[in-house]
Parts: C-alpha cells; sequence; structure tokens
C-alpha cells in the first residue's frame, strides 16, 4: 500500500510538472485581439473593431527587434536589443514596470535593409523570449559586446533577483522547464539553473558539451527534454524527480559519463536520411503536442526544407511535410500547423497532412507568423497591416491598415486571442 501510494504521488507530480510547462496562460479579452511585436513597438489589434487598440515604444529600439514577448493572463513581457525589458499590461498597454540590464551593448555594422552593412547601431543585448513560471522572468543575454548572462527577474515589479555568467553569447531561444529546473541552450552548452538561478549538474562528468550547436528551440513534457543539433541529429533526454539523467553510468568522475559517450541517457535519438540538416532560419521552430516532436530540416547544402514529426515515445518518423524550397516561418495555432515559403502559405493538420494552400499575392508577404482566428480566418502581417485570407475565396485583404517596415532579418511576431 506505501509503495502504491508513493506511486500515485509521482504520478501527480509528473503530471502537475507537465501540465505546468505545456499550459498556456489564460487571457481574458473582450474582442479578439493581435498582438505583435517588431522594430522597438507592441501593438494591441482590435479585430473585431479593426483598430489599435494599444501602442507601446521603445525610442532606443526602433531600428529593430528580434525578439519575441511572453505573457501570463494579466501582463507581457517584452524584451529588447538594447537590453531593456518591460512588462506590460495586456489590455491597456500600460507600462507595469521597465528593467535595463547593467551591461550596455558596443557599436558594430548592422545589415541594411538590402542585406548590405550600412548603418551602425549597438550590437544586441537581448535577442530571445523570456520563460515566465510563478514569480520569475527567466532571460538569457547575447551580452552586447560585453559578457553574456543567465537573469532571473521579479515578474511583480521587474527587479533582478539574481545574475549569472553563462559559456557564450549563442543565446536565441527560449529558457524552458522541466523537473522543476529551467534548461537554456547556449551553442555547444547545455546548461541546467534552479528555479533561484543557481547552475546545477547532471550527475554527470563536469564539462560536458555537444558537437555542434544546440540552435533548435527546445521543448519539454515536463519530464523530458526535447533539443537539436546544427548537425540535425535530434535527442530526448528524461530526467528524474532530481533532474538529473537516468542513464546506467552515475560515476561522475568518469570522462566517457558525457552527452557524447553516455548514450544510455538518452530515450531516442533521430537524424533524417532524407532532411539530414537543422533549418538553421531565422526562427529556429519546434513544436510539441500530443507525443509529436515537429522539427524544421533541410537537405544538406540545399534549399529543400520539410517539416518533419517525430514520435516523442520512441524517436520514430510519424509524418513528413516537403517543400523543394525554404520554408520561411512555421507555427503551431490551435489544431494547425500553418507556415510559408516564399510562393504559398500552407496549412496542415496536427498529422502533418496538407489542407490548404494559398498563393501569396503581391502586396500580402506575410511578414509574421500566422494565426487561425475562431472564425477559421489566417491573420498575418503585411507591409500595409493586418491582413485576413478567408479559406473559401482564398482571398486576402487589409482589415487594418497600418504601416509596417519590412526588414532584412524578418523576425516579427504575433500572438491571437480569442475573445
Amino acid at each position: 500500500m506505501k509503495k502504491l501510494l508513493l506511486s500515485l504521488a509521482s504520478l501527480f507530480a509528473f503530471f502537475g510538472c507537465q501540465n505546468k510547462q505545456t499550459a498556456e496562460p489564460t487571457v481574458k479579452v473582450a474582442q479578439q485581439t493581435l498582438i505583435f511585436s517588431s522594430n522597438g513597438k507592441v501593438i494591441n489589434f482590435d479585430l473585431d473593431n479593426k483598430k489599435v487598440a494599444w501602442e507601446y515604444t521603445s525610442a532606443v529600439d526602433e531600428a529593430g527587434n528580434r525578439n519575441k514577448f511572453t505573457f501570463d493572463e494579466t501582463t507581457l513581457y517584452m524584451p529588447f536589443e538594447s537590453g531593456k525589458l518591460v512588462a506590460l499590461d495586456l489590455l491597456t498597454g500600460k507600462e507595469k514596470w521597465s528593467y535595463t540590464a547593467g551591461q550596455s551593448g558596443m557599436m558594430d555594422m548592422a545589415v541594411g535593409d538590402d542585406g548590405s552593412y550600412t548603418e551602425e547601431r549597438g550590437e544586441p543585448y537581448f535577442m530571445g523570449q523570456p520563460l515566465q513560471y510563478k514569480d520569475k522572468l527567466y532571460m538569457v543575454s547575447i551580452g552586447g559586446g560585453n559578457d553574456p548572462y543567465f537573469y532571473v527577474i521579479n515578474k511583480g515589479d521587474g527587479t533582478e533577483f539574481k545574475i549569472e555568467g553563462i559559456e557564450t553569447k549563442y543565446n536565441l531561444s527560449q529558457p524552458v522547464l522541466c523537473q522543476e529546473m529551467v534548461f537554456v541552450n547556449s551553442g555547444i552548452y547545455l546548461n541546467k539553473y534552479s528555479l533561484l538561478g543557481t547552475g546545477t549538474s547532471y550527475g554527470m562528468y563536469d564539462g560536458i558539451t555537444f558537437d555542434s550547436p544546440l540552435y533548435a528551440q527546445m521543448q519539454s513534457d515536463g519530464e523530458t527534454l526535447y533539443f537539436g543539433e546544427e548537425s540535425g541529429m535530434f535527442y530526448a533526454i528524461p530526467f528524474n524527480e532530481d533532474a538529473n539523467v537516468k542513464g546506467d553510468n552515475d560515476d561522475i568522475m568518469d570522462p566517457k559519463n558525457n552527452f557524447k559517450d553516455n548514450l544510455s541517457i538518452y530515450k531516442w535519438r533521430y537524424q533524417s536520411k532524407e532532411y539530414p540538416k537543422l533549418a538553421t532560419n531565422s526562427d529556429r521552430n519546434t513544436a510539441l503536442y500530443n507525443n509529436t516532436f515537429v522539427i524544421q530540416v533541410r537537405k544538406g547544402d540545399s534549399d529543400e526544407q520539410a517539416l518533419i514529426g517525430v514520435n516523442t515515445k520512441d524517436g520514430s518518423e510519424q509524418w513528413k511535410y516537403g517543400l523543394g524550397e525554404e520554408i520561411v516561418n512555421w507555427h503551431k495555432s490551435g489544431e494547425r500547423l500553418i507556415g510559408y515559403t516564399t510562393k504559398q502559405i500552407f496549412v496542415l493538420d496536427l498529422k502533418g497532412k496538407e489542407l490548404e494552400t494559398y498563393a501569396i499575392n503581391e502586396g500580402f508577404k506575410p511578414l509574421t507568423n500566422i494565426e487561425e482566428t475562431k472564425d477559421g480566418q489566417l491573420v498575418f502581417l503585411t507591409t500595409q497591416g493586418v491582413a485576413t485570407l478567408d479559406k473559401t475565396s482564398k482571398q486576402a485583404k487589409i482589415l487594418i491598415a497600418y504601416e509596417v517596415k519590412e526588414e532584412y532579418h524578418n523576425t516579427a511576431y504575433l500572438k491571437y486571442f480569442k475573445n
């Protein structure tokens, strides 16, 4: 009976952790809402009344911003390349607090609209997306020409709870929560921190790294971490309740007890034979749902890319959606995977089946990810403003006029909230 109670407690603890990681916060809005960020701005569009509800601008970041916001039930948290991090009321846009990292960036040559190096601006400080959990924000800096850091910020007032140095400046992804620990992929390093921001070990040999950078966005189901290398190899590592690996070698003094040699720590490893490389576009997106880990990969040095659904239980290939060109952007929106190339928009179900394709017409080129509204319309940003795409007529139209600048690096981000 005692063993049964312990097993049930462990089961409940696991699903509690899993829900905290995977469940998106519920935001209550009166109107259908689209929030967009780019070029130092955060804009709330009221889709029902076809107007801008509020707009926030960071004057020092108007030359560009390649970060994504995160949110909880009432607040949006937005980092900027200058090293500024703000908390905004989701409904009103009112600034609740503003935090500025202590180090300033250095000047270098920036990429202009045509891809040439034309204008000076500061080297970015933040270039990722925060993780919000309980009363804290977790964020990693590039460093702005100085040392990069792992940040823990108090959500309530924006005060600095803890900062800790990190090995590399290649910190472009959102930290991930797993077994009540925060994981960060920094170049060839996979770092693990306590919720208080202290770096911790894996129960393995110290100083362990991977062969190539971990550039894909990590995912977690609460117990297992899913991630991928630039080389195109993807991994699943299950952790015990102490967030240590479950391999058959617990000797922390054994140099072979590392990510490369101790293969017993992995649930599975996967690399596509047809598309063997990670598609290292600006987004490096992945998705996790229903025992499926979706990745974006490419054929060697070719532009041909594919989305592949990998079974999280055994690492087998569930489905593959291949295209003869680069996938510019894709995201999970509700029960759909929606993305686009330079020529067309595609809509897949969660099993990788193509449902619809739409030719991209002149003047309606998407600059952001594409979301599906509760009415089944596709919505995205163009240079002219908020556009909707009707599935029946397959025609796009401008719903809310708003001038948006097209950048050389199109990493603008939007999120749809239904009422």
